[in-house]
């Protein structure tokens, strides 16, 4: 009878385990670091905001809900460092959970998105480029500023 108890017990144990709820601390963007320039020529005091969400619909509309930001702001030389932003999650996805983040880049009356980013599983610890609001780069359907992707795809591969 003493086994029967443990072993029932155990099964229980076994089928309630997958319930509960444990948080587990996440990156969702990555520590951002680069230049703004125009022209070649630094920007100073622009404002740069990293964008926790899946993607940009429209760089002057607020934040999507439920997403996480930060905002900075460049220095003299036009230099900036942004991030990480960081969330706590509380449900167990099964396979790999979609992630997205992007960079808004504001400076005097222009709003451009710097770069936007997908995908899934995880995502960089840091990344860093140059963004040049005079040399726009189309990334499928959307016109960007920052070669922050492109740096990022080289130091994957490597």
């Amino acid at each position: 009878m003493a086994l029967f108890r443990t072993i029932a017990a155990f099964a229980l144990g076994a089928a309630t385990s997958a319930c509960v709820v444990f948080p587990v601390p996440r990156v969702l963007a990555p520590e951002v670091s680069g230049v703004l320039l125009n022209d070649g020529m630094p920007v100073a005091n622009a404002e740069i905001e990293l964008v926790a969400a899946l993607a940009p619909s429209d760089a002057s509309k607020d934040n999507p809900p439920g997403s996480r930001h930060a905002v900075t702001r460049t220095d003299a030389d036009g230099k900036f460092k942004v991030g990480p932003l960081s969330g706590i999650k509380t449900v167990h996805v099964y396979g790999d959970e979609l992630l997205g983040y992007y960079l808004v880049i504001r400076a005097g009356s222009t709003e451009l998105i710097g770069f936007s980013d997908s995908g899934t599983g995880s995502v960089p610890s840091k990344i860093s480029g140059a963004c040049d609001l005079a040399k726009a780069h189309k990334v499928g359907n959307q016109m960007t500023y920052c070669d922050h992707n492109r740096l990022k795809k080289l130091k994957n591969d490597r």
